[in-house]
């Protein structure tokens, strides 16, 4: 009997580095923050620009308490008996701590195959232009982050996804989207590619560049362009650059977007600027600030975003923030009426990641 039980206790033992090498690893982060907005901009910058034109302005004022890309996931990767094959997934979910919206809500999901040219994968995930912002944006996934006043912050739907292998410092990314028969004001987008989009990295050590294309489509409902809503081709063209200098991150980011109707009517282009600066003072605190800009003319918007704030490290994967931003936010609706007012953003908030 004991032979029988040493025996099963080695090949538990034999059998656990393996088992842990396939197990999939549980990850998320919870973000959460209080905030004062005074006209103020609330949303991401698609739903300004396809707002004002309606005569809804995207500014709000009040006190909020609000969840900021909270998540949870599960995600791994195996070798597979088929040699050099590996299986890659991940599922992740937003998680709304808050309560104010849905509970949960689809991330980045995906099940694929890493080969020798590069990693092949299907599911909901990030655009390639949206990947391209690597870690410019120092108020990422706060109330400041830049899906106010960037239009290319887009998760993509039934994507078909290739990241190639590192050449040296270079990778490339490439996205397609079915359309999937779906309705756009009365046009049905039915194709293999209604959506592809391309980029291109460049990260050497303390430096990283990137430029990215995204070709789509959406529904278009700005009387500034158009008297009814149509289906509209989109154009997205981003560059970035961040550089490392000792302690000092610097970053700069542009992004032209360009909207197109399908029916007769005026072309509508925006352009947006940032650049950035975080200063890392060891042990704890990181010293930040941004400027933007949104040069949205055609769709009636402008707007002009300043922003300071502090990060304070309390553990590996734990930290509390503060920011403060001012906004000079332009808008021009039908009939010629023009709001011009100053805004401003004052946030609170705990962040971490496990």
């Amino acid at each position: 009997m004991r032979s029988i039980i040493w025996l099963g206790a080695s090949a538990l033992a034999l059998s656990l580095p393996l088992s842990a090498a396939a197990a999939p690893e549980f990850y998320g982060r919870i973000n959460i923050s209080l905030d004062r907005l005074s006209d103020y901009q609330d949303g991401n910058l698609p739903g300004a620009l396809n707002g004002v034109g309606a005569g809804r302005s995207p500014l709000e004022d009040g006190w909020f308490v609000e969840s900021n890309a909270s998540r949870l996931g599960v995600r791994g990767r195996q070798p597979l008996d088929v040699t050099p094959l590996s299986v890659i997934y991940q599922l992740e979910v937003g998680y709304d701590v808050d309560g104010d919206n849905d509970t949960f809500s689809t991330r980045n999901s995906f099940l694929g195959l890493d080969t020798p040219i590069g990693e092949v994968f299907a599911g909901r995930y990030d655009s390639p232009v949206k990947m391209a912002e690597g870690r410019v944006d120092q108020f990422n996934n706060t109330a400041a982050d830049i899906s106010h006043y960037f239009y290319g912050q887009r998760r993509n739907d039934g994507t078909l996804n290739w990241l190639s292998p590192r050449w040296g410092d270079l990778q490339l990314r490439a996205q397609i989207a079915p359309g999937e028969a779906e309705d756009v004001a009365g046009e049905e987008k039915d194709g293999l590619a209604d959506t592809w989009g391309v980029s291109a990295t460049w990260n050497p050590d303390r430096l990283y560049a990137a430029v990215a294309y995204e070709s789509s489509y959406l529904e278009l409902n700005n009387p500034a362009l158009t008297p009814v809503a149509v289906a509209a081709d989109l154009e997205l063209l981003r560059g970035a650059l961040g550089i490392t200098v000792g302690p000092v991150d610097l970053g700069a980011l542009v992004e032209r977007t360009r909207i197109d109707p399908d029916q007769p009517g005026q072309k509508g282009e925006s352009t947006s600027y940032m650049v950035s600066a975080g200063w890392r003072l060891p042990p704890r605190l990181t010293l930040k600030a941004q400027v933007g800009r949104v040069d949205g003319d055609d769709f009636g918007y402008e707007n002009d975003i300043v922003i300071v704030g502090a990060d304070y490290k309390l553990a590996k994967g734990t930290k509390v923030y503060g920011l403060v931003a001012a906004s000079d936010p332009t808008l021009d609706y039908p009939g010629g009426l023009r709001q011009d007012d100053s805004g401003n953003l004052f946030s609170v908030g705990m962040e971490h990641k496990f």
